[in-house]
């Protein structure tokens, strides 16, 4: 037996063996749902799977109506329940979803198990596929791993995990694309097709990822690529939409309407808690009122998104240099670092969970390298002012908003530094 092989059959009886205590230990203590006087508490994941248990096993329909939530929660409890959760998810989220719903109609326990060896599964190959090209190193950069550490062991990573949420799969995700994308970059021919479009596909599951998805392979130029993987989740959509019937795209838009203006019926109300987002419309109501803050939320989101891609579009479709166009010189890594930085900063509504999506911005400084050491000042700064951003939804609910988004706004700043241009990097544009 090879040694290559034996470490594979540790690492897999290692994570057995995890998954097995994470399901005892864990997962079979949760109390998924509770509902008493009256009052509903539910877990985000257990939320989520009931839906699309309705969905697929108790007879299709919108499931973005508020009937259909109702219909299904009340059956799922066996009293009648008003309140619901507004859902951010596509429906690729339920085809996705589909195999852990089959498991939660016998146990949601072990559903909830596998979808976070799932998550953890896709998160840990991803930051293994880049840093095992860093690790015999002699000059690693401690920085941006020392960073990705105290993220991964986070309070906000633990939350997200407790809740099932969905951007810890993300974060991994949007990590493998980088590998793949800078691998990609180094070689004449790519047959990473399929793997692209299957991750661009899965982080179709809400808006965000796909978005941040194909925005980095457009920064890359990978435009193909970006048109199949698109091509790919819009005949799934089409192929979908017979079930949920036509009238789910209008319902959709409509909940996302709810998001962007953060304007929420009453019986959504009660899942939304501003005071633990870290965004600028958290941060900035109280001194500007919430309406102008989502605006600025809105457009400062939109205008960078439209800004970056439009910018990729128009340097392949010209085939010239950022100088060319008289503008500041930015590399790829910094472009798409802005389009993450501004969705953390800027979304008009993302829990604190989110967060858990820093780590996509770690591993591409980690790839840039050129980082100062640890016992440099800022180093430190930068250390322990996102252990501090990470626990801000565990302060008192009257903490100081702005000083927990300044802190984020400055961590990130700080990476946009140092994915500055450089000689040996892919550049968009170059020195003149």
């Amino acid at each position: 037996m090879s040694m290559s092989l034996k470490k594979q059959l540790i690492v897999c009886f290692v994570g057995v063996l995890l998954t097995l205590c994470f399901h005892y230990f864990i997962s079979e203590q949760i109390e998924f749902v509770t509902y008493s006087n009256g009052n509903l508490r539910i877990q985000d994941y257990a939320y989520h799977i009931i839906i699309t248990k309705a969905f697929w096993f108790d007879g299709f329909g919108d499931i973005y109506k508020l009937s259909f939530q109702q219909q299904a929660l009340s059956a799922y409890i066996g009293s009648q329940i008003y309140t619901v959760m507004p859902l951010g998810i596509t429906p690729i989220a339920l085809v996705i979803w589909l195999p852990f719903a089959y498991v939660a109609r016998f146990s949601m326990a072990l559903s909830y198990t596998l979808w976070i060896t799932f998550s953890l599964g896709i998160l840990s190959t991803a930051l293994w596929s880049i840093v095992r090209n860093f690790y015999r190193n002699k000059n690693l950069p401690i920085l941006p791993i020392t960073l990705s550490f105290v993220t991964l062991f986070s309070a906000t990573t633990f939350r997200a995990l407790q809740l099932g949420q969905t951007s810890v799969l993300a974060a991994g995700l949007l990590i493998h694309l980088i590998y793949f994308v800078h691998k990609t970059a180094k070689q004449s021919k790519s047959n990473n097709l399929l793997i692209i479009s299957l991750v661009i596909f899965i982080l179709g599951m809400k808006p965000t990822y796909i978005a941040l998805g194909l925005g980095l392979l457009m920064i890359y130029g990978m435009w193909w690529k970006a048109i199949y993987s698109v091509a790919i989740v819009f005949v799934l959509l089409m192929g979908i939409t017979p079930f949920f019937t036509t009238k789910w795209v209008s319902s959709y838009l409509n909940l996302l309407q709810m998001y962007s203006l953060g304007k929420f019926p009453e019986f959504y109300a009660w899942a939304i808690a501003p005071e633990t987002m870290n965004i600028f419309r958290s941060a900035f109501r109280k001194f500007t009122g919430d309406h102008i803050a989502g605006m600025i939320s809105n457009t400062v989101l939109y205008c960078v998104y439209i800004g970056v891609v439009g910018l990729s579009i128009r340097l392949e479709i010209k085939d010239i240099s950022i100088n060319k166009l008289n503008l500041t010189v930015f590399s790829k890594d910094q472009l798409f670092i802005i389009l993450v930085g501004s969705y953390l900063l800027f979304a008009p509504y993302a829990g604190a969970y989110e967060d858990v999506l820093i780590l996509p911005v770690f591993l591409t400084v980690l790839i840039v390298g050129n980082t100062p050491t640890l016992t440099n000042y800022k180093s430190l700064v930068s250390i322990f002012a996102l252990f501090v951003t990470l626990l801000h939804s565990y302060f008192p609910p009257d903490k100081p908003l702005l000083l927990f988004w300044s802190l984020k706004a400055l961590i990130i700043g700080y990476m946009l530094y140092f994915c500055r241009l450089h000689p040996q990097n892919d550049l968009i544009g170059e020195h003149p």
